[in-house]
């Protein structure tokens, strides 16, 4: 009877052991996929800010030609 309780007592501890470990690497993998995300949302910002960039300055430039009284610079 001890040698059962011996073998699930070992079973216990190697299931416990598994899950740690698998724990870990579950933390790992989060870590690494926030990681990435943040990234990318860094890079989506980027690019937003790029465009309204272009954007603001075409809007600049067609209302100075918009609003330019010489005719020659039109």
């Amino acid at each position: 009877m001890r040698i059962l309780m011996a073998i699930a007592a070992a079973a216990a501890f190697g299931l416990a052991a598994c899950s740690q470990a698998e724990t870990e690497q579950a933390a790992d993998d989060a870590a690494a996929t926030t990681e990435s995300a943040m990234e990318a949302v860094g890079d989506a910002a980027n690019e937003a800010g790029e465009a309204i960039e272009g954007a603001v300055n075409d809007a600049a430039a067609e209302v100075e030609a918009a609003t330019d009284d010489n005719e020659a610079t039109h």
